[in-house]
């Protein structure tokens, strides 16, 4: 039987209402809805030429010739698709992924991993972006973006990672000097080093009220992360960041962890990805992505 080429299109609907008996149902197996199952079903019938359903309020049915289509064109079908999905596993994925993520977790935690990634996927180039920014992932033609929040866009598919802690310390010259606060209101008698957003221009918040910091508080402010950890390292005040910046330092001793009790509140990592329906050489990073970081169980 030689089919037309924009018959193609419809056999999934067909076959899918075929076996679920109901084009709903068929609708709810495929994700469309079940008026495109319908229309789609109909302009195969008409394409075609003969019936291929009976119809009633609660159900379809296969008519004689429904069922004849049926038996010829379902081991065709399959045949396709084992081979188009065993042509995907065959090939290995390649090309390019653009992704966006926040700078510090792209420094200290992706980068350590991108080795490993690139040994299993050689023909995966990795184009990273590491702006504090919010970013349109469709807009900007990024495949996928990897932090706290990104621009509202329903088309979007958003998939918990880990969980990002935000710290405070300083050195043990520091604290020797001045004393280790105990409350945050000792925090007005000491040196606070400050980040402020190079995207927003904000100060960035040393607890969950956005207000905790302001400009006459700061004996030191900068953009860069990295610098007020230096400047931390140098004994000149107390840094509140995001614990890849300061692990390292806390394992050497080099910085205290201090004032936990009034640590901001853990925030959601996610990773973001335009669709469902992603290529391979965006699926193997995401899915890297996801095995190296996990949602909280």
């Amino acid at each position: 039987m030689a089919l037309p080429i924009d018959v193609y299109r419809l056999i999934p609907a067909f076959l899918a209402s075929a076996e679920a008996q109901s084009f709903s149902a068929a609708a709810r197996q495929l994700g469309i809805s079940a008026a495109a199952v319908s229309k789609n079903v109909r302009a195969l019938e008409m394409r075609l030429n003969i019936r291929l359903f009976a119809r009633n309020t609660h159900f379809v049915m296969l008519t004689e010739e429904g069922a004849d289509f049926r038996r010829r064109i379902t081991p065709l079908w399959q045949a396709l698709n084992q081979a188009l999905d065993e042509r995907q596993l065959s090939e290995e994925p390649s090309g390019l992924v653009r992704v966006s993520v926040i700078p510090g977790f792209g420094r200290h935690r992706l980068m350590p991993l991108l080795p490993i990634f690139s040994q299993r996927f050689p023909k995966v180039t990795i184009d990273l972006e590491m702006e504090p920014r919010l970013v349109n992932l469709i807009g900007e033609n990024i495949d996928v973006a990897i932090g706290q929040r990104t621009a509202t866009d329903s088309r979007l598919v958003g998939r918990e990672m880990c969980v990002a802690y935000s710290k405070m310390a300083a050195s043990p010259e520091y604290l020797a000097r001045l004393g280790t606060p105990q409350t945050i209101d000792d925090l007005l008698s000491h040196h606070r080093l400050i980040h402020r957003n190079s995207g927003s221009g904000k100060l960035m918040a040393w607890w969950d009220d956005e207000g905790s910091v302001n400009e006459q508080q700061a004996s030191f402010i900068a953009t860069s992360p990295d610098s007020l950890v230096d400047a931390a390292l140098s004994h000149m005040g107390i840094v509140c960041l995001a614990d890849w910046y300061l692990e390292d330092h806390f394992r050497s001793g080099r910085l205290i962890p201090i004032l936990e009790p009034f640590w901001p509140q853990a925030r959601s990592m996610h990773i973001w990805y335009p669709s469902a329906d992603i290529p391979p050489r965006v699926r193997v990073w995401v899915d890297f992505v996801l095995t190296h970081f996990p949602p909280r169980s």
